[in-house]
């Protein structure tokens, strides 16, 4: 429980801290609001076509990208006197120009020598944003099939190692979970379920606000609009309280059984992510999420939480009776 009170102690004070930002950042915003007008009536037609691009497109001149395809073809307009040229993986090129015509075409270059034009889509296929957190959400995008495959596969191994380790059917439990006295797994499963309805949501109703975060990514929350505020405080509560039930699982496993209870959870919440994720696309996933949590919290209430401590040793359990733990009977 003292952990517990610190982790609320600390989303307190964040909570506090983000109230205050929220606060100087309205002030700022008013003070900016009152030179606003005149400083777009200040901009050249093309400041004003390079500030719509960039609100439309989350980009634009002097963006850095990194090519994650094996090469692009850079291709030079009728007025421009170098050749066709190409860069490579892991390249790094800049956005030097924009022309948009019935096709968007972005100049780009990898140095004084390297440098032509791409269709937009081509240049957002082959490159990355650079930068390292887009990097990883491009490269979990592209290979989400294989690694939640991966994770789900796990969790069926821990579950058949489990099986394996007791050599019968009949001592077979589905919710492993109920094995220690915890309510970190079953917050870690809600976390994961919430997080993949909110990203899910977001995606639909603001993929917007998706498609700014991936061009310019940040950790810290205090500075996103609040939608994304919440899925990236979500995304590090979720991460606190896998780390919490990594601590619960060494005080209370051996390793075998440790691991393969942390594989059964992650299979499960991988499971759960999938389910809820997908079908909240058709809202029926706000429905199937509000019962998973009230099954969960069920299941933590009645099969899990120890309401009693006993007489003799001085461990918790969970109903009077015999001790699991010393053997001797508490009335």
């Amino acid at each position: 429980m003292n952990k517990c009170f610190y982790i609320l102690l600390l989303f307190t004070l964040f909570a506090c801290v983000r109230t205050e930002c929220d606060n100087s950042m309205q002030t700022d915003t008013l003070a900016v609001g009152e030179t606003t007008v005149d400083t777009l009536l200040e901009l050249t037609p093309a400041q004003a076509d390079s500030l719509e691009f960039r609100l439309l497109h989350h980009y634009t001149n002097n963006f850095n990208f990194v090519v994650k395809a094996d090469s692009l073809v850079l291709i030079p307009r009728e007025d421009e006197l170098y050749d066709t040229c190409k860069v490579f993986k892991d390249d790094h090129i800049a956005v030097a120009d924009i022309r948009e015509s019935d096709t968007i075409w972005i100049k780009v270059a990898r140095d004084q020598f390297t440098m032509g034009w791409i269709p937009e889509e081509e240049l957002l296929q082959g490159g990355v944003p650079d930068d390292s957190i887009s990097q990883v959400i491009d490269s979990l995008t592209v290979s989400r099939y294989i690694w939640m495959s991966v994770l789900v596969v796990l969790g069926i191994i821990g579950f058949i190692g489990f099986i394996l380790k007791r050599r019968g059917l009949h001592q077979m439990q589905i919710f492993r979970f109920d094995e220690m006295d915890s309510f970190y797994p079953t917050l870690f499963l809600i976390l994961v379920a919430s997080l993949a309805c909110l990203y899910a949501s977001i995606q639909k109703f603001t993929p917007e606000f998706w498609q700014e975060y991936y061009f310019h990514p940040t950790l810290n929350p205090l500075i996103l609009p609040d939608v994304m505020a919440v899925l990236v405080t979500l995304m590090w509560i979720v991460i606190i309280a896998f780390i919490a039930m990594l601590i619960e699982v060494y005080h209370h496993f051996n390793f075998f059984q440790g691991l393969t209870y942390v594989l059964e959870m992650i299979g499960l919440a991988m499971v759960s992510y999938l389910i809820i994720s997908w079908t909240t696309s058709i809202y029926i996933g706000y429905g199937l999420l509000v019962l998973y949590i009230v099954v969960l919290l069920w299941i933590y209430s009645k099969y899990i939480r120890c309401r009693y401590i006993c007489g003799f040793c001085g461990r918790s359990i969970r109903k009077k009776g015999t001790c699991p733990h010393c053997g001797k009977n508490n009335h």
